[in-house]
């Protein structure tokens, strides 16, 4: 057999194994943002997380935001800004508590009494019980929760 044979055999093997292992691309990040509520008022402070729902995408792509005052968030990944384009499974929970009460319990709860819609519904801050969903489009979306109780 030729050098050449050889090669090309080696090659064509080396291109088919590659194509059936799975090989994907990265997913596409896109501009993600928007609001959570309840009972129309903004819930501040809560932390929004988007899984996405394509099996086999690593953790590295789930993407989440705290909401601000007016119960604003910007998602982020670990892998940048954005989320995966495409369907998620969204969990809202109680947001990161500030550091410089995070360590007394007592003021942790009596900050969490401060916050407008407390406590929040616990349907929400596990994928298997929360009914939230959402889609990414390429060209970035905003999307917006009202929690109901």
């Amino acid at each position: 057999m030729s050098r050449t044979r050889l090669a090309s055999g080696v090659a064509f093997l080396a291109l088919t194994l590659l194509g059936g292992c799975g090989w994907k691309r990265d997913p596409v990040l896109a501009p993600a943002s928007g609001t959570v509520t309840h009972a129309g008022k903004p819930l501040a402070h809560v932390l929004v997380r988007f899984m996405p729902a394509e099996r086999g995408i690593a953790p590295e792509w789930i993407s989440e935001g705290t909401t601000d005052q007016m119960g604003r968030f910007v998602l982020v990944s670990a892998r940048g800004p954005g989320a995966v384009v495409g369907k998620h499974r969204v969990t809202v929970s109680e947001g990161p508590v500030p550091d410089d009460i995070r360590e007394d319990q007592a003021r942790v709860t009596d900050w969490l009494r401060t916050l407008d819609g407390r406590p929040l519904p616990e349907r929400f801050g596990t994928s298997a019980t929360s009914p939230l969903e959402a889609t990414v489009d390429e060209g970035g979306s905003s999307i917006d929760f009202e929690l109901s109780r």
